[in-house]
Formats: C-alpha cells, structure tokens, sequence
C-alpha cells in the first residue's frame, strides 16, 4: 500500500433545491508522475467523485474541469485557476478536488506535487504551495468555496479553530470558504491498487448515502469519523484560513425535477407529501406555497379531532390554537350549544397571580417564527421569566465561596458588575439549583454526575430553552423586528470586538431590548438548556429541543465575535464541559402562578 508522500525524508514526526448560481468543479488528479513515485487510485479516485457529484448532485458536467496526469503541469494547473478567477462570479460556488502527491519542509509549508516536479530539495519551485493555492482562492470571488485535497502535509490550508463557533442556523444563507483533507501535516495512504484512498472511500460513501441535501459541516464531520475509524491518519475539515469566509456553509442539492416534485405533491396533497417536498427542497421556488399548504392541512387535521358537541374541547382549542382559522368556528359552535341548552355564559377565570423578582422580567407568551427566514420554526410559547442581565460576578462569586469552589479567572479585567466568564454548562446548572434552594424555590433540574433532568414544573431557577432565549431577545410580543436585541444599529445594544476593547463589559451600558432586557447581543455567549442541532419546520409548542446531543446551544454573540455573530437568530454550541472567556449565561424561571 503506498503513501501520499513525495520523499519518506520529509515525514514528520509530530504534528434538493436550485443551488444560487453556477456550480464549478476544477478536478486534479495525478497517479503517473514522471520522477516521483507513482500512485495507484488518485485518478480513479476522482472519477468515481465526478460520476457522483454530476449524477447525483447540481454540478453540470459542463462546468467540470477534470486535470490529470501528464495534462497536470504547474503551469495548466496554475492557468486553469487564473481562468477561473475570471469566469467565477459571487454568486456561483466552486469545489476544487486535488488527488496526488504532496510534500512538506519547515521552511516552504505544505505543497501540491505537480506532474513534473523533482524529488530533490533544489526542486520547491516545481511545487504548488498551500499559500499560493489560497492566494489563487482568494482572488475567486464565489459564493461559497469548498477546497477537497487528497494528499500528504495539507493541514496548512485552515483557519485557527480556537475561535470558530458552530453556526446551526446560517447554512447556505452566507458566503463560506471550507476544507477538507485526508490528513493533517502527516503521510496519508494511497489505498490497496485498484480501489480508493481510505479518504476517498469516505468521502464517496457519505456522498453516496446522504438522504438528505448534506452541508459541508455534515461532509465533514461523517468523513472525519470514518477515515479515523479505518486508517491511520487525521483527516481535517474546517474553514480555510482565506478571505470571504463569512460562517456559512455549502450544501450540495439532489439533481432532482423541482417542477415534477411539486406537481406530485399537489396531486398527492398529503402532509407528508407537502413534508417530504420540503426537505428536499428547502430552499425551492415552491417553497412557501408548501409550507402553507402543510399548515392548512395540521390545522384541519388538529380541528377535525375536536369533539363538536362538547364546549370544554372547543375552548381548549381556541385557548391552545388561537391563530387558527377555525377558531370563529369553534366560537360558533360554543354559542349554539348555550343556545340549545340555555346555559350562562361561564364567567372568565380570575387573573393569577405571578411574582416577578426584581431582577427578572415576566415575557408573555406568544406564537413567533424561529431562526433565520429560510429555515424558520413557527413556535408557540407559555409564559415564562427571564434575568434582566447576564449573570454577573458579583452573583456567582457567592455561590463560590459558599460552596468553596474555586473563583473563575475574571482575565484582569475586574469582577463586580461584569458576566461572570470561564463557566461551563454543568457550573450554571449547579449554580441554578443553589440559587433555587437559597430562595426557598423547588430545584428544576436532578443531577446525577453528568445526567441532568429537569423538572419543567418546578419553580426555581433553570436556564431558558433556545426557543425562550430567542423570543426574549426578539422583543417577545412587543417585537419589531431588529435584526439584533433591541435595534438594527449593533453599536446601541452590544459590545462586540469592534467595539469592546477586547474584553468583557459592565452589564446594562447598552440600550435594552422591547422587554428592558439588557445584553442579550454582545458581551458574552449565553449557554442555554438545549442540545445543539438544526431548528426542525414542523410548528410546535413550547420546544425543548433534542433529547440527547454533543454540544449545549449558546446565543447571543460575545466581545470577541463579529457582528454578523450578535444576531438574534443565530444558534452557537460548545461543549458542556468547556470554559471560555466569551462565554456566560442568564437565568430564566417558569411563571408559576400563586
């Protein structure tokens, strides 16, 4: 079995809707070098991947530009990229598929090994180095770029990770610039003669087997897994360190008739075929009518099941469903049943009481739509109470002291009145139920080492659910529709890295929200109860999120992220375990009436 490096000497030893646009596919491929060893399956391996990604994806073989073996010169490839960077506009995407050689020194990087490039340590100019392939990336002004290389010392091409966050919700809705490499600064393999690089092998068996349009993350994160399960090499997918990434991903669409999909739908006019439409077609031209569609039909569906001769159902569904249209309906019907039985009219149950500590605010609640507008969640939520400010040091080095935990660092910055920071998620649940206890409340969540299960009906302190913290930051029923907590001007309600000196700041300095809720964009990260995963379409009440997960939801953005992060609809995760100088959280609490 070969490997993909030039020169054993150069080891290291440590380490389905209509796309926007056109798609391109520059493919380089090269077995027959004419002075290097020769490899087995790199053009293969690409053939496989062009046969896929033109059958089965929206590449067009016309937009295809397949380079190997002897055509594969620094000097075709080096062209073919300058064509490119005149034919590519923003609004088309590029994948570029390199499979061959590669070659690292600790004085020129990682390189591409061209056909004809030497072997000895005078030939580095016959390379193509990382640094001049990003250079050439740089300069192609696409939507979204996704560079795919098989070969040896290509750990060089990404960004540093420490700050990346993980965007659910900005998939395909903003410019990116991704890799994927079979392997870090380090020897990968070639394959068993006649089949695939083990990277290749993944890569083609995820493309084969997604049921679903897969983003890039998606890509990645499966053929990381499987490469690491199989060879003994680390493969790496992440953003490129190159301009124009702005947090979005790919996503790479079925080749399927849009036309012919809708016009089954229609003809079948079921919720699940108005459903199975709009996965495949999320971003589709059909998109909204189905989703009215899908609507209407649950709304029936939902009415059709109410009893029609009893007025305690009928009012229970106009109390629960009271934007749908058959609410006039039932309000009909409940009047012709006091007419037939000459029943009073009940009176109103009285107001309940709910107590609002000073430091909370009581958010009514409300049906809204969550997460960005194409991925968008209609949901409808109880009430329910929400800190005015991110919890702060002076709060939290209580419950320290108390519980004689250490003190978390405050990076010189000062304590007091600042979000209390290096907080993972299991602290703030801990500190939740301390908190709860204090004030005579009943404990939200049972901890058992890192099991967490929550009581929804107590009424002490918990975290909000991502669907409350959004509601919350949106401005809940006073909402205006500001792209950020409480304005479209970021400077008035956020401390962001333009802004904040590199640090965190005092809470409560910037303008509050409709709620008077202070700091929900910018300043810190806030963590949130839910798993980390994509907002599902289906409409629902009062959401939890997923059972189970790897990451817990943050929200808000921080003094260390840019602008575009501080936006009310966007999810970020971490770790549960991990602590962060950018990362904090609020309290929120049932509305438990007296």
């Amino acid at each position: 079995m070969a490997d993909r490096d030039l020169v054993r000497k150069d080891r290291q030893s440590s380490p389905a809707s209509s796309p926007r646009g056109t798609n391109y596919l520059l493919a380089i491929a090269i077995n027959d070098y004419q002075h290097c060893s020769k490899l087995s399956n790199a053009v293969r391996d690409v053939e496989a991947f062009i046969e896929l990604i033109t059958t089965r994806y929206h590449i067009e073989p016309a937009h295809v530009t397949f380079i190997k073996d002897d055509q594969a010169n620094k000097k075709t490839i080096e062209r073919t990229f300058l064509r490119l960077i005149k034919t590519v506009t923003p609004q088309d995407n590029l994948i570029v598929y390199f499979s061959g050689h590669g070659r690292y020194d600790e004085h020129f990087g990682g390189n591409w090994v061209p056909v004809e490039a030497g072997t000895s340590d005078d030939d580095w100019t016959d390379y193509l180095s990382n640094d001049l392939v990003k250079t050439y990336l740089a300069r192609i002004k696409s939507f979204h770029t996704f560079l795919i290389a098989d070969s040896c010392f290509s750990g060089a091409f990404f960004a540093e990770r420490s700050k990346e966050k993980n965007l659910a919700n900005r998939v395909d809705t903003e410019p990116s610039r991704w890799g994927l490499t079979s392997g870090k600064k380090e020897i990968v393999s070639d394959g068993q003669s006649g089949k695939h690089s083990p990277f290749a092998t993944a890569l083609l068996d995820v493309l084969t087997n997604a049921t679903e349009p897969p983003s890039v993350m998606q890509i990645c994160t499966l053929v990381l897994e499987k490469v690491a399960a199989n060879a003994l090499q680390t493969p790496m997918g992440s953003a490129l360190a190159v301009p124009g990434h702005q947090g979005g991903q790919m996503v790479l669409y079925f080749r399927e008739d849009e036309e012919a999909a809708w016009q089954t739908a229609q003809q079948t006019n079921t919720r699940k075929a108005y459903a199975d439409f709009c996965d495949k077609h999320p971003r589709g031209k059909y998109i909204d009518e189905a989703l009215t569609k899908l609507d209407s039909i649950e709304e029936k569906e939902i009415w059709e099941q109410v009893p029609k001769n009893s007025e305690v159902a009928l009012r229970r569904f106009i109390g629960e469903n009271h934007t749908s249209p058959y609410v006039a309906q039932a309000q009909h019907l409940i009047d012709q049943l006091h007419v037939s039985i000459k029943l009073p009219v009940p009176l109103a149950p009285p107001t309940p009481t709910i107590i609002v500590p000073d430091h909370m605010v009581l958010v009514k609640g409300g049906t809204f739509q969550m997460g960005e507008s194409n991925t968008a969640q209609q949901v409808t939520l109880s009430d329910f109470l929400i800190a005015k400010y991110p919890l702060v040091f002076d709060e939290y080095d209580v419950y320290c002291k108390v519980t004689d935990l250490e003190l978390p660092s405050d990076r010189g910055w000062g304590r007091g009145k600042r979000p209390a920071i290096y907080v993972r998620w299991f602290d703030a649940i801990n500190y939740c139920n301390w908190r709860s206890h204090q004030e005579g409340l009943s404990q939200v969540y049972l901890i058992n080492k890192k099991q967490v299960s929550p009581n929804w009906q107590a009424n002490g302190y918990r975290l909000p659910t991502v669907a409350e913290w959004e509601y919350a930051a949106r401005g809940g029923q006073h909402s205006k529709g500001f792209e950020y907590a409480g304005s479209n001007d970021l400077d008035e309600v956020a401390w962001y890295n333009q802004n904040s000196g590199k640090r965190t700041q005092l809470v409560g300095q910037k303008k509050a929200n409709e709620l008077e809720l202070y700091d929900l964009s910018g300043n810190v990260w806030e963590w949130c109860w839910d798993w980390y995963d994509a907002y599902s379409t289906k409409a629902t009440n009062d959401p939890k999120g997923p059972d189970t997960g790897v990451t817990r939801v943050t929200r808000g953005g921080s003094w260390l992220g840019s602008p575009i992060l501080a936006r009310v609809a966007l999810s970020s995760s971490d770790m549960p375990d991990d602590r962060n100088s950018d990362t904090g959280f609020r309290l929120a609490k049932a509305a438990v009436a007296l």
